[in-house]
């Protein structure tokens, strides 16, 4: 259940726009928001690897990766998303399909990101997701996270407003979960959570392991 702003704010793109940029602000601007997934990944993998960008949308949040030499695959349910990526970022290799079952061979990508679209799932297919995410990464390879996160005092009462008018159900329960457990009980190593913008966003950095078990 959402409010009538959350599908004008996908309808017209300067509602989305304005959005984003306000609730950017404490973490430094859109700018900053958009290369988090980079900033915790750049120096682990190897320089030009291929990149997955899950629910990439229109692709500002795959630009940084694009400038900095990767080779970066979108993955987006919406060919409007995909249009609009096609014609700002002609370099990302684009593919439709669903982030529960994405048309992707196993072991593809050194690096998967998902920023700010967790969130838009329901726990069971969340979990989907986040397995195929462990499926489409080499051995040794990264998942970044950048989402929501319970936020604290001084921002617990925006961000409540903000769910309230542009979130749906999903976004409410991802943050009563604990995304690092998940992930760890989903076969992932190395889990790193940080919190940023007064604990309001959360980056997760995650390792599929070397070793060739199989997948639970």
């Amino acid at each position: 259940m959402t409010s009538f702003l959350r599908p004008l704010a996908y309808r017209y793109r300067w509602i989305y726009d304005t959005v984003t940029a306000i609730s950017s602000l404490s973490v430094g601007g859109v700018e900053r928001l958009r290369n988090l997934g980079l900033e915790a990944l750049q120096s682990r993998i190897e320089p030009g690897g291929p990149v997955l960008d899950l629910c990439c949308g229109s692709g500002e949040a795959a630009a940084p990766w694009l400038a900095a030499g990767f080779s970066v695959t979108g993955l987006d349910i919406s060919p409007l998303a995909l249009a609009l990526a096609a014609r700002r970022h002609p370099s990302l290799k684009r593919v439709e399909g669903l982030a529960e079952e994405p048309p992707l061979p196993d072991q593809s990508f050194l690096a998967v990101q998902m920023s700010v679209a967790l969130h838009e799932f329901p726990r069971h297919e969340r979990e989907l997701v986040l397995r195929q995410s462990l499926r489409l990464l080499k051995p040794g390879g990264w998942l970044v996270l950048v989402d929501l996160h319970p936020a604290g005092p001084w921002l617990r009462l925006p961000q409540q407003l903000f769910c309230a008018l542009f979130e749906t159900d999903t976004a409410t329960s991802m943050l009563e979960d604990d995304l690092p457990a998940q992930l760890q009980r989903l076969g992932f190593t190395a889990v790193n959570q940080e919190l940023l913008a007064g604990q309001a966003l959360q980056r997760i950095t995650a390792a599929r392991p070397t070793t060739d078990a199989p997948l639970p």
